[in-house]
């Protein structure tokens, strides 16, 4: 099955992000039981804040629909989002 890195870029409302984190990270985690996201965490501010989600599913538009069920999504927090397909070689995401 494909996996996916996705990159989000926060905007400047930090106050609303910080308050639906816990709902954010509730949504997180019931996909990483499901098997569908591999790992996810914060990346630092610098340029600009943001995190970073690495999703196994079917095809792109999988992950765009998983994607509109987050709850940052529905709170307009999220300024950018960069989805790319990646082969993973070595590691424990590496399909080999």
């Amino acid at each position: 099955m494909p996996v996916f890195a996705v990159n989000y870029v926060y905007g400047p409302d930090t106050d609303t992000r910080m308050e639906s984190r816990p709902a954010h990270r509730a949504w997180q985690a019931e996909l990483h039981e499901a098997g569908t996201v591999l790992a996810s965490g914060p990346l630092d501010n610098e340029p600009v804040p943001g995190g970073l989600l690495l999703l196994q599913a079917a095809d792109r538009v999988e992950i765009e629909r998983l994607l509109a069920t987050d709850p940052y999504a529905s709170i307009g927090v999220i300024d950018e989002t960069i989805i790319r397909e990646w082969t993973p070689v070595f590691g424990p995401f590496s399909q080999s």
